[in-house]
This record gives structure tokens, sequence and C-alpha cells, in this order.
């Protein structure tokens, strides 16, 4: 039996790892040995090579030894070990650089059914598994009798009833039962679509990411496949030792679809098929095969250029961008040089070591917290389908014949909305949040979508659908009489669109005579025009992450400049508020070498990277000096947690000026300096902040999130990360409390304020600066002119007195305001 050494600084943490492994492999007579610590009683910190010698000792054997070690100097001890031994033992020992404690559960299973050290040590380094995120639902269990080409096998399907899901102790008891046998034994998930897998790999079992409620289904093949399934059902039935979890009812997607873009559409059903079938195949030649990939690399970047230059020609900059960033998955010289090197070595087909390659990239995407850079999978899982079209010669189905379309996929993926360019007419998707970049195009080219909304298999492509993207409702096969009222629909909203537009030319003034300020949130350039177009009186929010993203080198001092005076120069006598840089956590620069973080939105973004890159935040701050001249500019910090963070920002503005001064060239000063109010310590720290700041501008969407500890990426928890909350509510009543006592101005640019029914509210809380999207402007407008400010405070005190959303809700919707 293949014996076990675990190692580390600590040897209270080495001999717990060796007594978890022991554990979760229902076996304590293992052969694992710990070492680590130095000193009396091995209590200090430190590693020995003569300890690590003994261990290795005490569990030897011809059959091999595994060795773990935690880092640095465990190695190289683990290695001086080594030679200390006779050479004849050193050939059967591993030095193995799988993570410590994932490892050691993963050998142990493999040691305790006998693998040989080669498959242990495969085991141990495969041994990080994906997070399991989700609660499904099944159906009864089954047993049935099939016959394939590889001959006649039984297959068991249970419903997972184990609380945390198939976790290791749960899959370490299925590995040893059913390597117990000499039949072939498959796992798959049904629920997911993961599988088959091995039943004899922990590792293998894990990637299936089982959960609460998932419909699993064995399969057994071979000379006692009878008795392999026998007991394989007795361990599921017991559900592997474990207290069954209760099922809940419902659907396998969130509670509730959410809304990726608002508007009501028709089309025919058009479902998106998956990335086309790559079979791992021997080639004769590989460097054939490597010209072969090569070629389709190149055509689909032209793909990629084509799409960018036509949405940055039709004025989506920031849209192009997606088509920028997928060019940049394309062409990473690390990942291609991968692929080349196992097509070299293993002489295997480009299009399967592609596929394998891509799809560890976007399972590691998908690993990552924060909906946002989880998202980014389906721009990975997009370039690997253009290339696999390319390589396997598949074209995807013509869906002209259809018209006007509505896109079903499992996850919509930016170059289909390309791709069906004016046929499209809205998007029923089952995942993505509203980061998503199909989201971000859906908005930008103006039509419906939902996701978490799951088209059923028995419904055709080509089947008539309506969607309401506001009301996340679909009809499938509308009748006459459902169509005719649909004609009547969006008769009514692009006749509310005029009305919304009409109202915009007016001034926001309530009934009881309180002028209210409706400006615009923009990011770029074009969304300058619309502002404009929809009357808006300056810009509440202008975000500089377009001067950033989608670059691969940071822009210089004057291009910054030059790029931002274009943009002022559609607002020459209203206020504009610049939000200096607010990188990170969601958006991250290809070029800024920022660390891998467990969770970005609590991590280094915002005023925080500016603390840490200095150059870049000064480099910024004298670009908007100068660009600011002859304007009225405000100068805003995103993700301010304290005072010592405006105290900083304050001094490099400063320090900007007075290198300005001195060189001689032409800037505005002063500058008003005010912070983003999205943090809940900024608004419990509001009365402090509001001492060294001249204005607050409420970030209303983050602060729900960080409130509500729930992302808004995540179409599972819409209802948590909502402003309609009263916590939120509370807290941007007490950082409106603040900022009034300290006689500074507070305005809210987060998506509440382009809310009708919310936006009274904060007229209520006496924020009479409100900044949205353009689009949002007339209906705004046109609630807070039926409104009087009176009447909205005493909704204010209604509302916080609330103890949950539905009481909220039915304060603000059995009102007379108009929305």
């Amino acid at each position: 039996m293949v014996g076990l050494v675990l190692v580390s600084h600590c040897r209270a943490l080495a001999d717990a790892v060796a007594y978890l492994a022991r554990q979760v492999s229902s076996n304590v007579d293992l052969p694992i040995a710990a070492a680590g610590g130095i000193g009396d009683g091995h209590a200090e910190l430190g590693t020995d090579a003569m300890d690590i010698m003994e261990a290795i000792e005490s569990v030897y054997s011809d059959d091999g030894i595994l060795v773990l070690m935690d880092m640095g100097s465990a190695i190289l001890s683990a290695k001086t070990a080594l030679e200390f031994l006779e050479s004849e033992k050193v050939k059967h020992i591993s030095l193995c650089s799988a993570p410590l404690v994932e490892g050691a559960v993963s050998a142990a299973v493999q040691i305790s059914i006998g693998s040989s050290l080669e498959v242990v040590k495969q085991e141990a380094c495969t041994a990080l598994t994906p997070k399991q995120l989700e609660l499904d639902n099944g159906t009864a269990a089954t047993v049935e009798s099939y016959a394939e080409a590889e001959g006649t096998y039984l297959s068991y399907a249970f419903v997972s009833r184990l609380k945390n899901g198939l976790h290791a102790r749960p899959a370490a008891l299925l590995a040893s039962t059913a390597s117990s046998f000499k039949s072939t034994v498959k796992v798959k998930n049904i629920s997911r679509n993961k599988g088959p897998e091995t039943a004899r790999s922990i590792n293998k079992l894990a990637l299936l990411g089982i959960l609460l409620g998932d419909d699993v289904e064995v399969r057994v093949s071979g000379d006692d496949q009878e008795d392999a399934l026998c007991a394989i059902r007795k361990l599921a039935d017991d559900n592997f030792g474990e207290s069954p979890a209760v099922l809940e009812t419902g659907a396998k997607f969130p509670d509730k679809p959410l809304s990726l873009a608002p508007g009501i559409a028709m089309g025919r059903l058009y479902r998106e098929g998956d990335a086309p079938p790559c079979p791992k195949m021997e080639v004769s030649d590989a460097e054939a095969e490597v010209r072969r990939f090569d070629l389709a690399l190149a055509r689909v970047r032209g793909e990629l250029e084509t799409h960018e230059a036509k949405l940055a020609h039709e004025g989506h900059a920031d849209e192009a961008g997606i088509f920028n960033a997928q060019k940049l998955i394309l062409t990473d010289e690390e990942l291609i040089d991968d692929v080349k090197k196992v097509i070299f070595a293993e002489k295997l087909n480009a299009a399967y070591v592609y596929r394998q390659t891509m799809n560890k990239l976007a399972a590691d995407y998908r690993k990552l917290p924060g909906g946002y850079l989880s998202q980014r999978a389906a721009d990975i899982d997009d370039v690997a389908s253009r290339v696999l079209a390319v390589l396997t010669g598949q074209k995807n189905i013509d869906a002209e014949d259809f018209g006007d379309i509505i896109l079903a996929a499992r996850e919509v993926q930016p170059s289909m909305l390309v791709r069906f360019e004016n046929r499209i007419r809205g998007i029923l998707s089952e995942t993505g949040g509203i980061t998503s970049h199909a989201a971000i195009l859906a908005k930008a080219i103006g039509i419906p979508a939902i996701s978490g909304y799951h088209v059923d298999e028995g419904i055709e492509n080509g089947t008539p659908v309506i969607i309401d993207g506001k009301n996340c409702s679909v009809t499938v096969n509308p009748d006459s009489r459902t169509q005719a009222d649909f004609q009547k629909k969006l008769a009514g909203w692009e006749e509310k669109k005029k009305q919304d537009f009409e109202e915009s030319k007016k001034n926001a003034v309530t009934k009881d005579g309180v002028k209210v300020y409706v400006r615009a949130n923009i990011g770029e350039k074009r969304d300058a025009q619309k502002a404009v177009d929809y009357n808006a009186e300056g810009i509440g929010l202008l975000r500089t992450e377009f001067l950033f993203l989608s670059r691969t080198a940071p822009p210089g001092e004057e291009t910054q400049a030059a790029m931002l005076r274009e943009i002022l120069e559609f607002f020459p006598d209203d206020p504009v508020t610049i939000r200096t840089l607010d990188i990170g956590g969601d958006k991250p620069l290809p070029w800024l070498d920022q660390q891998k973080e467990e969770n970005p939105f609590l991590g280094m973004r915002g005023v925080r990277l500016c603390r840490k890159e200095r150059q870049l935040f000064a480099g910024q701050l004298r670009a908007i000096l100068r660009a600011g001249t002859g304007f009225k500019i405000k100068i805003m910090a995103p993700m301010v947690s304290g005072v010592e963070e405006v105290h900083f920002c304050k001094e490099m503005l400063a320090s900007a000026h007075t290198d300005l001064d001195r060189e001689g060239i032409a800037h505005l000063w002063p500058v008003p300096f005010g912070i983003m109010v999205e943090t809940p310590a900024a608004a419990l720290m509001a009365d402090k902040l509001a001492a060294v700041s001249d204005f607050f501008s409420i970030g209303s969407n983050d602060l729900s999130q960080y409130i509500m500890s729930a992302e808004r990426g995540n179409s599972a928890l819409s209802e948590l990360a909502n402003a309609y909350q009263a916590a939120v509510l509370r807290a941007i009543k007490m950082t409106a409390d603040a900022a009034r006592k300290a006689g500074i101005p507070v305005s809210v640019c987060g998506e509440m304020a382009g809310d009708p029914l919310l936006s009274q509210l904060l007229v209520g809380m006496g924020i009479c600066e409100l900044s949205m999207n353009p689009g949002a402007i007339g209906g705004v407008k046109r609630v807070i002119t039926h409104i009087s400010q009176k009447d909205a405070k005493e909704k204010v005190l209604r509302c916080l007195d609330c103890a949950a959303l539905d009481d909220v809700m039915d304060v603000l919707e059995n009102s007379d305001t108009v929305a």
C-alpha cells in the first residue's frame, strides 16, 4: 500500500490534516505520517529534514511514498531528507506539488482503495475542485437496463438528498465502493449535464458539482455489475451515511427571472446550439495540425475585428470594446503555446486540445467570486465556439427563415447578437446577470432581455414568442387575440417613450415648488449626445473607465484630457461631476498587474487601487484639471470608506495643481471635491466624511449590494440586492441627513435615481439632485411634477418603518403617484 507523508511548518496542522484524511477515507489504519515543527515537542514553526526522513521511514513501502508539503522551506527540507535515504528507496518516493489539505484527502481515498503511486499522485494534483453553488430539484429513483455499443449496463437514477452536495466524505465512500468491484462505474449529473465520470476518482466526482436536489445517474457495466449496482444503490438509499435534507419544490432556475433590459417584443424562437463536438483523435502530422490551428485563429481574429469596427462605426464604442477583449483572449500567447505543446507532444487534434484548454479556463473564471468576473466565462466560451466551428467545419443553423427572432440560449454570447444583427428582437437566457456582456449589448441595441428563463425542450425553433423584458413575462405560441393585445401594448410603449421625451423638456418642480435637478450618468462621448437630446441638466456621473478599459497600455495625460474635453464641450454651462477611476472588482484592467483576489468586490478597487497606483491616479487628476478649464466640473472618488482616503485624494489633487502651476500648464482651480457614498462604512460615518468633503453622491447600486450582502449580478438574489429594501433606504436617509447638517449638497447617481417610484422617496429625503440613464429622465420628471415634497416625506417615514420589501412596495404602489 502507498504511504503518505504530510509536511507543514506547523506540526499541529500536519497532524490535523492526517486525521482529516483518515476520517474522510474511513480508514484509520492508513499509512500516513506527519512531519513539521521544530524545537521541543515540535512546538515552534519550521521544518526539519531529519524529521521528514523519519516520517518517510515510518510508512515506507516499495509500493511508493507520496510527500505533500505546504510551502517554502518545507520543500527544501523534503528534498534534503531524500539525500539521507538509500537510493533504492528514493526511487519510490515522489515529492508532490498538490495542495496540502485537499491533496491529502484525495490521496488518502485512492490509497484506501489500493491505487498505485501514479494514480494517487494524479488524484492529489487535481484535488482543487469547483465550489458547489446552487440548489436544484429532482425526481424519484429508478433502475433500468440499457444496451449500448460497448455492451449492456445497468443504470440507477436517484435524487441527491445531501445537504451540502456530494462533498468529500460521501464522494470518498462512493469512490471506495466503486473501486471494490471489477465493473466500470460512471456517474452523471443529469440536472447540470455533467459527466459521466468515473466513480473511482473523488476529484472527477467533485467536478460533477452534484448539489442538493440534483438528478444523478449511476451506470455500471462488467461481470459483477449487479452486485456493484446493489452496493451503490444501498449507499445512496442510506444517503451516504448522512441525514437527508428536505428538498424544496419549484423551478431549477432563480425564483424570479431577472430583467436584463426592458421593452416588449415578438418574434420566432431561435434556440442557439452548443459548441461543436470535438472528439479526441490522433494526428499523423503535428506540424500540419498546428498550421491549421493558426489559420483558424487568424480567421476568428478577422471576424472579431470586423464586429468591433462595425459597432464602433455605429457609435457603440464601449460595446465594441467587448470584442477587443475577446481578441485579447483569442491571441493569448501563453494559452496558444500550451495548446501547441500538447499537439506536438501527444499528436492530438487541435480542436480537442483547444476545447479542453478553453473549458478549463472558463471553469476557472466561473469559480471567481462576484458576478462580473465569473460571467467573463461566457466570453471564453464564445471565443472557443468560434475557433472550434472553424476547425471542425461546422456551420450554424440558419435563422434567416424565421424573420424576427427571440434568441434563446443557455448563456447568450456577444457574437450571437452581432451575428443576427437586425433580426433579433429579444433575448431569453438561462444564466447571466446584469453585468454580463450580453446584457450590456442588449441595452445598447435596445432589445428586451430576460435571464433565468428556461425554454422547454419541447418548444421547437420557429415557434412564435412574445416577451416583456421589464415584467419578465414570456408568452409561447400566442393566439391571435394575444398578438393583437401585444400590438396595442407595443403601440402604448412607443407612445410612452414619446411622452417621456416631451416630459424631459420640462423643468422638474414638485407641486409645492421644490426644484429638482435631473442630470445624466454617462460613460463616453455617445452618451453625452444622448444626455443633451433628453435635456439633462448637466452630468451627475461621468465614468472615466472608458479612458482605460479595452486598451493594451495606459492612456497618456494629454489623451485623457482631450477625450474628457470632447465630452465637456457638450455642457458649456451645466455642471459635470467626474468620477475618478473605478477599476478593480468587476472592472479589471488588462495592462495593470492586479493580484488575484478571493473577492474582488471587497478588494483592491476604486480609491483603494488609486492609493496603490499613485502615478496612475496623479496622471488622471492632472488630465481632469487640464480638461476642466472653462467648464463647471466637480471631482469625486469612488469606494470611499474613511476620512483618511479623502485626505489622501485631496492631497493628491492639490499636488497635481501645484505641479501644473509650476509647469505653466493651464488648468482649472479650485475644484470641488466630493465622494461616492456606496459602502456601509461611508453611510455610517457620513457625518465625519461630510466634514472633509464638498459634496456627496450616493451610489445606490453598490450600496444596496454591500448593505444586503447580495451580489447584484446574481439573478437569484435580485430581491435582496434591491434599493427598495428598507435597510438601504435607511442608509440613504442617514447620509442625506448628515450632508444637510454639514451644509453640503447630496445627490444620487445609482439606478434608483431613474426609478419613478424610488425617485419620489429621494425627493422626500431632501435629495434634489438626481442622475440617471438619459432615457429615464422624462419618466422621472413626470413623477416629480405630480408629487409634493410634503407628501413624499410622509411616504419616506412609512417606508423607513417597514419591516420587509413587500411592505415598502405596498406603500409605493398603493399611492396616487404617476409612474
